[in-house]
């Protein structure tokens, strides 16, 4: 497996908030994804965009982790969980995912899994810069991050494809908060830069 920019576009990890720097330490968040990604034995290569040599640096502190990802890992891992979860509710954390329509099943061509998502990482870790560059691709950036974003929400009924999650009754609203928070930052594709 060969990921593509995943300090980037996994959290804009270069820029963490706060919150996150605690969260990962004694790593940073950069460093702990690197070593996160790395710690599955699948993935081979790990893609990064340097402007200059020294960009380099925090990620080439991650080599000598390499043979202790199963010591470093899960108590970051647990402080990312338990952050969510207190944050989010148990309930919430556990089961927003549990029957959510495909992207092609949704009205609007709203993509509800990612909107959450979006939602969730502002939320739990104060990713709100992140979410709000990833939340406003949504209806420009092609097959690499489809959708739309839930600006024409109140004027859609989704009713029927939400019928098997158990948040039903909720999503709704959240998606529109979601909305409010992170939509109107202009946001152009690395290809249209």
């Amino acid at each position: 497996v060969f990921i593509i920019s995943p300090s980037d576009k996994g959290g804009h990890l270069h820029t963490p908030p706060p919150a996150l720097v605690d969260l990962c330490a004694p790593l940073s968040p950069m460093v702990f994804n690197d070593l996160f990604c790395l710690s599955h034995s699948q993935v081979h290569t790990l893609s990064l965009g340097a402007a200059r040599p020294s960009d380099f640096d925090e990620h080439m502190q991650v080599l000598p982790l390499l043979d202790q990802a199963d010591t470093l890992l899960p108590p970051i891992l647990a402080k990312l969980e338990q952050r969510a979860i207190d944050v989010l509710g148990e309930t919430w954390y556990k089961t927003w995912s549990v029957g959510l329509p495909k992207l092609a099943d949704t009205p609007g061509n709203l993509n509800i899994p990612v909107i959450l998502w979006l939602g969730n990482l502002m939320d739990a870790y104060d990713m709100t810069d992140f979410a709000a560059t990833r939340y406003n691709l949504l209806g420009s950036g092609g097959h690499w991050f489809p959708g739309l974003q839930a600006d024409k929400l109140a004027s859609l009924d989704l009713s029927r494809c939400l019928d098997h999650s158990p948040h039903r009754d909720v999503i709704p609203e959240r998606l529109a908060e979601i909305h409010q928070r992170l939509a109107g930052v202009q946001v152009k594709r690395l290809s249209e830069s």
